[in-house]
């Protein structure tokens, strides 16, 4: 029972791992590597090139078909043990999403790396205030590769940000947000978020944030992740 257990994993694995390599791709893009320690049956492409968790990776990790040593709630509490105590509200931030893209922008025009950490959601408040009632988890995403898989993609993006805003002789004239919002527990989640510039006479929305959350009127994004 457990050979064909293990068996049938395995095919899975093989199966996805095949359709994610034959996914076409958007023209241009580059298929984002997959990082060390992320299983590969737990991500796929999507169409530009950037990873994203599988909606069902949790039934395709081998420990778990085979016999559910570390069910869901074991997994979330062993993440929280490891993220820190437990905290109840977002720290730093802003009072509103308008604020807070504007104090990003600000930081990255200056390549202010250090000033932009207190905007941007902490491992423990993931772990505390997100992760527990998120989409992702329901759908079956383990907590440390969502971490870290947000983590590598908010790298990346913040590497794409500083590039574009450095040196730029524009003006900042506003905010926006696209209008769908996600429930997450007692908050929610925003996005994507845009700056609009100004460069000479013609105006620029630059799509700078995926993803930021609200939680008892404290804004920060939720990673540095963007499509830019």
């Amino acid at each position: 029972m457990l050979l064909a257990a293990c068996t049938d994993a395995d095919a899975r694995r093989r199966a996805d791992a095949l359709a994610a390599a034959n996914t076409p791709l958007d023209s241009g893009a580059v298929r984002q590597p997959i990082p060390p320690g992320i299983d590969p049956a737990m991500v796929t492409w999507r169409g530009d090139g950037l990873l994203v968790p599988s909606t069902d990776s949790l039934q395709k990790t081998p420990g778990y078909v085979v016999d559910s040593i570390f069910p869901p709630e074991v997994m979330l509490t062993r993440f929280q043990a490891e993220a820190g105590p437990p905290v109840t509200t977002l720290a730093d931030g802003a009072p509103s999403v308008d604020v807070l893209l504007r104090r990003y922008w600000a930081r990255l025009v200056v390549g202010d790396s250090l000033g932009m950490r207190p905007l941007v959601m902490t491992k423990a408040e993931f772990a505390w205030l997100y992760l527990p009632e998120s989409v992702e988890r329901a759908n079956g995403m383990p907590p440390g590769p969502f971490w870290l898989l947000l983590s590598n993609n908010g790298g990346r993006g913040l590497a794409r940000a500083l590039s574009l805003a450095a040196g730029g002789d524009s003006t900042l004239v506003g905010t926006t947000c696209l209008p769908d919002e996600l429930p997450a527990g007692p908050g929610r989640v925003l996005g994507p978020c845009a700056v609009i510039r100004r460069a000479g006479s013609r105006p620029d929305t630059v799509w700078l944030v995926k993803h930021v959350i609200a939680r008892d009127g404290i804004f920060k994004l939720m990673s540095f992740a963007n499509d830019l």
